[in-house]
């Protein structure tokens, strides 16, 4: 008999199951859940229904009345930027001009949902986000809110044109994925990017001490709260959440939760290697995002969702464990 091989440390075995490279390849109806989403996700920078979620019914008529009510107000660039340096922005303020493109998005991710190329049907909805998000950072301060997202439209575009042209040439795909599964390869790749770009700026900022600083994070909520106060003179704005506080009473496990983020975000490309990997990422920075939302009340929802369809994608995992128990 020989002797059977010596079993690898946990460890190892650990490491290896996330690096392992698994091209994640997706069914059709996966595809079209996703697509689903994030078509959901691009129609509420320009309907605002998200903000609805908790009443469906409202969210839903959101959907469709407030394409006809949402009103671009800036009609001028005072503070151009990034794009606004070099073109002029301000003429989809122009009502003939805004809603006949926001209708023609409409029907653009509608069609991009039932399969039909994204190079087409993803061009109108990636320029109206690009022009008004321009718009509105050249007002003089800047948002970041659909940063990620505004990132993965442009990297699923840029993933269809380049699939049409490969379909064109005969050429196969990486991996041999369809195109919906590159569209969304690449949007994993420019969400990860996004993440791995903040990581380095707050260890830039912070000269490599950011773990260090982050047990500080609830005095700065503390100063915020209390600038609002003054400004409004609203009793309210001292009332300090559950999290808020416990963060001020033990700023040591403030600083775990915080400083835990920072590799999450250096790494969060290794996410990119597997299901298994992607899963541990996603849920990692979802729980991240939402211990800032407890403490600052700031939602980063297109974050966590784009999070949760591109990374965590449950209902993979759920079809999974249905057919482990189902299985003879």
């Amino acid at each position: 008999m020989t002797a059977a091989a010596p079993t690898a440390p946990l460890w190892k075995r650990l490491w290896l199951s996330l690096w392992r490279l698994e091209p994640i390849r997706m069914p059709k109806w996966e595809v079209f859940i996703v697509r689903l989403a994030f078509a959901l996700l691009v129609w509420d920078t320009q309907t605002g229904w998200i903000s609805h979620w908790n009443d469906p019914p409202r969210a839903a008529r959101a959907m469709v009345e407030n394409a006809s009510t949402f009103d671009i107000r800036w009609d001028s660039q005072p503070h151009p930027n990034g794009l606004a340096y070099f073109f002029d922005f301000s003429f989809i303020a122009d009502d003939a001009i805004e809603y006949p493109v926001r209708y023609a998005m409409g029907v653009s991710l509608i069609l991009y949902v039932v399969g039909v190329p994204g190079v087409f049907t993803l061009a109108i909805p990636l320029f109206m986000c690009l022009a008004t998000s321009t718009l509105a950072n050249s007002q003089g301060s800047i948002g970041h809110t659909a940063q990620g997202l505004h990132l993965a439209l442009l990297a699923v575009w840029l993933a269809a044109l380049y699939a049409f042209i490969q379909k064109r040439r005969g050429r196969p795909l990486k991996f041999g994925y369809t195109a919906g599964e590159l569209e969304l390869d690449w949007a994993r790749q420019a969400l990860s990017a996004a993440y791995v770009v903040s990581a380095i700026t707050k260890l830039i900022v912070s000269k490599g001490l950011w773990f260090v600083g982050a047990k500080y994070f609830p005095l700065h909520i503390l100063k915020n709260n209390e600038m609002q106060y003054y400004d409004t003179l609203n009793a309210s704005a001292r009332h300090l959440d559950w999290l808020p506080e416990f963060a001020l009473q033990h700023p040591h496990v403030c600083q775990f939760l915080f400083g835990i983020a920072l590799p999450l975000e250096l790494f969060v490309f290794i996410g990119l290697r597997n299901r298994r990997a992607a899963l541990l990422f996603g849920l990692g920075l979802i729980g991240f995002h939402q211990s800032v939302t407890e403490l600052t009340h700031l939602s980063f929802i297109f974050n966590k969702l784009l999070l949760l369809m591109l990374f965590v994608a449950p209902w993979h995992w759920l079809m999974k464990l249905f057919r482990r128990v189902n299985a003879p």
